[in-house]
């Protein structure tokens, strides 16, 4: 059997890891399976470090599992894994299992075992691997399966484990841990300092989200290939105009700050021809009617934006090209869902760049648009990898690629917004619309969500946690306490819920402006949103430094500040310092 190379350095733990059997285990697309076992005798920098360089993994490689023998548990001990995306699981199944590989926006993971504590970060190939929680006959294991699928590997593989103790081993000194490292090595830039010359930011990060949905076409879509003959209308819900009307409304009932972004004003509305933008809809007012808007909105002090796509193409557009699109291995097209505009077509990044978005966001500032510019999709998934021959990209060049057309927007327009949290861009984004795009609902591996992102980005990257929190106002008590104990800063749609067949990712309960009782109804509830934001807005600048479980259905934050907020599921009221928490409400507690 050939031998394989692995490069690991490990440290002294006071977790009783006096040294570590860590077992590799190599398997090939033919199904042969090769096993290496290494005994790593501590040293002293608190690392266990899994190392095997790009050139020694050798080729024809389906998967690579790692497995330190710290990292498992027995169903019935006392400790928890976490998943990358907050989910926290004790040891209670016999048998189970819980995976993560596209909605996974850190590449972390720890357990606490009643041997150890750890958080292991993924430095070398961290977006091609999926994370296996796994329960087998009483026995828990968490891994990071490296994926190759016979292709060369284009990264050195690495792990680093990094064993914690005493008041750093728990899940907050895990995301602490993995906080400080990214500072360290300058990957982003604490908002504090970043908004001192960034007042766009500035005004975000002390003001709500308000998204505006104004037109699209049906979805899911009747017609899968579109053609300007074959093209189904665009429902048109929400004019330039109206939208002066909810701002006036805003004033009225005493909404001075809010970031607006509209959705769907470009050509035949949300997702209608990306990437074909322009002509601003005629049917909304065109562009006379949106830079009326712009500057109305500006003159009342709001910041308002766009929702843009640089990642999604469609064959309708007057610029579709499959040259621009990502090629699969194989050279196919690389396509998703049928959407607004009909089949989604991936983009690949490195030509959205060159192609679209640079002269994209100047059109926008052109426009008068200024503030945290809305582009779709960018970090909700991972980095993506494109084979075709013109503009070949591994996942990690996809990332830069990304991290260039954010950077972009933040040049040009002020400041940066997309989809989801993941952080290989980090250091680029100023806002995630959800930090986690999976919602919280119930597996039998996962005893709940815990703010395990937000412990690493909350005074970082502004954030609301979950799809479902949009619109918090209007949905259940246990939700819209959610929202704040993950810290997030508040978003409202108008017409989130948009499909015809469900699928609503972002709750069934809506914003609406049809008539004006239903507007001012709806301005109603963004005001709930906005007085309480505003008492708590200044934590949004500081770190989120701890998360725990006071007692049952009783958690509590804790702010770099000194402040705590404490939120009670329960529905009877409890006390804490000598004051009262009434059912499913929180306090806010000063430092």
């Amino acid at each position: 059997m050939k031998k394989h190379a692995v490069c690991i350095a490990v440290c002294a733990c006071a977790c009783c890891v006096m040294s570590a059997q860590v077992e590799i285990v190599y398997t090939f697309t033919g199904k042969r399976i090769e096993k290496k076992t290494v005994t790593i005798e501590p040293d002293a920098a608190d690392v266990v470090r899994v190392h095997i360089p790009q050139a020694e993994l050798p080729p024809g490689l389906d998967t690579v599992t790692v497995l330190p023998d710290f990292a498992a548990a027995q169903t019935g001990e006392a400790g928890y894994f976490i998943m990358p995306n907050g989910e926290y699981g004790t040891f209670r199944e016999r048998n189970g299992e819980r995976t993560a590989r596209g909605a996974m926006p850190m590449p972390i993971f720890g357990m606490k075992n009643p041997r150890a504590a750890f958080v292991a970060i993924v430095t070398g190939t961290p977006y091609d691997f999926t994370l296996m929680t796994t329960a087998k006959d009483g026995r828990y294991t968490i891994l990071p399966r490296f994926e190759y699928r016979g292709r060369p590997a284009y990264d050195d593989l690495t792990v680093a484990y990094h064993l914690l103790k005493g008041a750093q081993a728990d899940y907050s000194g895990m995301a602490r841990k993995y906080r400080d490292y990214q500072l360290a090595r300058k990957a982003c830039v604490p908002l504090k300092e970043r908004l001192k010359a960034r007042p766009e930011l500035a005004y975000a990060a002390r003001s709500l989200e308000v998204r505006v949905r104004q037109g699209w076409k049906p979805v899911p879509t009747p017609v899968e290939h579109q053609t300007r003959q074959t093209e189904p209308s665009m429902k048109v819900a929400v004019t330039f105009d109206r939208v002066g009307e909810i701002l006036d409304e805003f004033r009225r009932q005493g909404i001075d700050r809010a970031e607006i972004c509209l959705v769907g004003w470009n050509q035949k509305g949300h997702d209608g021809r990306y990437p074909e933008i322009f002509p601003v809809e005629e049917q909304l007012g065109g562009e006379v009617k949106l830079r009326a808007l712009i500057r109305k909105a500006q003159a009342m002090g709001f910041q308002i934006v766009c929702h843009n796509n640089n990642s999604d193409a469609y064959m309708i557009a007057d610029t579709w090209d499959a040259e621009y699109i990502i090629k699969n291995p194989d050279g196919s097209l690389s396509a998703h869902a049928a959407w607004s505009g009909g089949r989604m077509y991936n983009v690949c990044p490195q030509r959205a760049f060159e192609r679209f978005q640079q002269k994209d966001v100047r059109a926008f500032a052109d426009l008068g648009f200024r503030g945290l510019h809305y582009t779709d999709v960018l970090t909700v998934v991972q980095p993506r990898a494109c084979y075709d021959p013109r503009h070949p990209l591994n996942r990690n060049q996809g990332a830069r690629w990304v991290g260039k057309m954010l950077a972009e927007t933040q040049t040009v327009l002020g400041g940066s917004a997309s989809e989801g949290g993941h952080d290989f861009c980090c250091g680029v984004l100023d806002y995630a619309l959800y930090a986690s795009i999976v919602p919280p609902k119930p597996h039998p591996m996962v005893d709940r969500f815990v703010p395990f992102w937000q412990l690493v980005y909350h005074g970082i990257i502004l954030s609301n946690p979950f799809p479902p929190t949009c619109n918090y106002t209007i949905k259940d008590a246990a939700t819209r306490l959610m929202l704040t104990e993950f810290g997030g800063r508040p978003f409202f749609y108008y017409y989130s819920n948009f499909l015809d067949k469900g699928n609503a990712w972002m709750g069934t309960a809506d914003l609406t402006c049809e008539n004006d009782e239903a507007l001012k109804a709806s301005v109603a509830k963004i005001k709930e949103g906005y007085d309480e934001f505003t008492a708590r807005a200044r934590l949004q600048t500081e770190f989120m430094d701890r998360h725990e479980r006071v007692d049952t259905d009783v958690y509590r934050t804790v702010y770099s500040d000194g402040s705590e907020i404490v939120c009670n599921y329960r529905q009877t009221a409890f006390v804490y310092k000598g004051r009262t928490v009434a059912p499913l409400r929180h306090i806010l507690i000063g430092p």
